[in-house]
């Protein structure tokens, strides 16, 4: 998690996201960074917002001075992602290399269901325990290059080429999955994908603002970058694409 003040952001860490490489083009303007173990990285926002309401009130920021947002990915393609990674990265906690994904989903370890028995659920770092949305802009993983280009541009920070990329799963595609499996999968996922079938929807409002160079520092609104019509190309599109 990546909070700044003066450039007005706070970035949630998603896992399976790009959010190493987000945060590499991130980190150098914020002021206050969790790091150092997964549980920091990727603090929920709800939990964020609650731990520093001090630094808020020290700054003069209320939560709605800042830009939140983060990365989702579409539900049965982030965990497809994790289960690359684990077989085919040098991890803590890899699978046998013989283990297909059916059997890696049968397991139901701490990807899929925490030690409680609850669901692992993207939209949880997003939102509030009750269901709240709490971030502004929740960027889908399909388009992440054009819209953090917005992110980047609406927040008055220098822009860049490319995201550079880091923390890749090595392994590569898995075969086909059963479309029982495929079903029940979504089925698990349905609160996730209640909020990522949304996301052009949710997000239209904070792109219009960054266009407005609403989260700009004062000082810095400058001439909108190419990037931001980039970004409005791609929601033009339609809401996100899921898994066929």
């Amino acid at each position: 998690m990546l909070l700044s003040f003066e450039r007005r952001f706070l970035f949630v860490a998603n896992t399976k996201t790009a959010s190493t490489s987000i945060e590499s083009v991130l980190r150098p303007h914020a002021e206050i960074v969790r790091a150092g173990s997964p549980a920091l990285k990727h603090t929920p926002l709800a939990r964020a917002l609650d731990e520093h309401q001090e630094d808020f009130a020290r700054a003069g920021r209320s939560p709605a001075d800042l830009l939140k947002f983060g990365v989702m990915r579409d539900p049965v393609d982030w965990i497809l992602s994790w289960y690359r990674y684990r077989r085919g990265n040098d991890v803590e906690s890899p699978l046998p290399a013989d283990m297909d994904f059916p059997a890696f989903w049968a397991r139901a370890d701490w990807n899929i269901r925490r030690a409680d028995g609850s669901r692992y659920l993207q939209r949880d770092l997003f939102c509030a325990p009750d269901g709240r949305l709490l971030a502004d802009l929740v960027i889908p993983f399909d388009r992440i290059e054009p819209v953090f280009g917005a992110v980047r541009a609406g927040l008055g920070l220098p822009p860049a080429e490319a995201l550079p990329r880091e923390n890749r799963s090595r392994l590569g595609a898995t075969d086909p999955l059963p479309p029982a499996l495929l079903e029940e999968m979504r089925a698990f996922y349905a609160e996730d994908y209640a909020l990522w079938d949304r996301l052009g929807e949710i997000n239209a409002p904070a792109l219009a603002r960054l266009e407005a160079g609403a989260w700009r520092p004062s000082g810095l609104r400058r001439a909108l970058s190419p990037f931001l019509e980039g970004a409005k190309r791609a929601w033009s599109r339609g809401r996100p694409a899921r898994r066929p």
